[in-house]
């Protein structure tokens, strides 16, 4: 999958702050709905001179101050933006806290914030699939598992059973559940990305110049007020509040998603020390563990061999019904743990950051309307 990078929306040559579109139509757009609203206010004062009223003198010189307020917004918010463009991870967050790479995700101390906070669902993703092609795997092996039956029949009469069809069914149940709630994280996630770029894209080019229009005058103030407040939400605290969730899960000194995958790859992985404590064997380690421990040392005798056979054959057999049970529904289990923290609380509670900055910063530039509803969008 090739990576997206949001950066380049914001600095490339097809930017906003490149050398291809530039911030000139933006501005001159701005600029002129600023010149119409003077000049309608122009015609107000004139008007109330003529007929000395003094609530027209009032009237239009409050407007006079919103313009000169919308005038330096204007500089100042397209300046936020270019600085945020620049600001790298390692300016934001401590080195020691930036993930590293995995996979085809490499973020570092250089990287930007807009591109950090990209990876981080990018990874999400990365993970998901992986967990998703596991639970695929296990459910081949658990189906085939269930699908065993024996066929003893001589003479045309005897038994044909499933006996491994109770043990498989109920695992089977928890691996379907866990492709669910996977796939519905993989979704919300995926969708996060989807509104990231977007964001990206459609307020640095759209809304946020239609906000600074519609603040010029009056009867759109409150809207223009609203748009803006929702654009620098997006431009500023989505990013940063992604970031955050980045390094708080990917944290390579002690990272709960890192240590996860650490845990599982030490489980399956197949350099575990055959000799290790049974809290600390791998899961293949049991099978090496078998022979070097219950075939080492037997003698000549008969008896040696076959009380070793045996005694093996059911350290083996516990160890192993053991760790498959613990590899079947803990390991899922946990998996979808994870996928609910990172699908659903975590988007839930960064929605909740969202929206209320959203609504601090509609009321900052103009006049409050409610973006309660964005809850439901995002």
């Amino acid at each position: 999958m090739q990576l997206i990078t949001p950066g380049e929306i914001v600095t490339g040559s097809a930017g906003l702050f490149g050398s291809g579109l530039g911030l000139w139509p933006y501005a001159i757009l701005s600029g002129m709905a600023l010149g119409v609203s003077v000049v309608i206010l122009a015609v107000m004062y004139l008007w109330g001179t003529l007929f000395r009223n003094t609530q027209m003198h009032a009237y239009v010189k409050s407007e006079m101050y919103e313009l000169g307020l919308t005038a330096i917004m204007i500089p100042m918010i397209y300046g936020a933006v270019m600085v945020m463009a620049t600001l790298t991870v390692g300016s934001f967050v401590p080195a020691d806290l930036v993930p590293g790479t995995s996979g085809n995700v490499t973020t570092n101390s250089n990287t930007l914030i807009y591109d950090a906070a990209a990876h981080f669902y990018q990874r999400v993703e990365n993970d998901m699939s992986g967990w998703l092609e596991m639970n695929y795997i296990i459910n081949m092996y658990v189906d085939q598992i269930a699908s065993v039956t024996p066929y003893v029949r001589p003479l045309g009469v005897g038994l044909v059973a499933s006996p491994m069809a109770g043990l498989a069914s109920p695992i089977k149940q928890l691996l379907y559940q866990m492709t669910s709630a996977l796939a519905l994280a993989f979704v919300i996630n995926h969708a996060q990305l989807v509104v990231y770029i977007f964001s990206l894209q459609a307020f640095l080019k759209y809304y946020l110049p239609i906000g600074f229009f519609l603040r010029a005058f009056t009867p759109t103030r409150r809207l223009g007020g609203t748009i803006m407040g929702v654009a620098v939400a997006f431009l500023f605290v989505f990013p940063a509040i992604s970031t955050i969730t980045y390094t708080m899960f990917y944290s390579p000194v002690g990272g709960p998603l890192v240590t996860f995958r650490a845990m599982l790859t030490q489980y399956m992985s197949d350099g575990c020390d055959p000799g290790a404590s049974p809290d600390q064997v791998c899961f293949t380690g049991h099978f090496r563990r078998f022979y070097s421990t219950n075939f080492t040392g037997i003698g000549s005798s008969l008896i040696d061999l076959i009380g070793g056979v045996v005694g093996g054959l059911g350290s083996l057999f516990q160890n192993l019904i053991g760790n498959m049970f613990l590899m079947l529904m803990l390991f899922p289990i946990s998996v979808v743990s994870w996928a609910f923290a990172i699908g659903f609380v975590v988007p839930a509670f960064n929605v909740i950051i969202f929206t209320q900055a959203a609504k601090a910063l509609s009321k900052s530039f103009g006049d409050e309307v409610d973006v309660s509803s964005l809850t439901r969008m995002i």
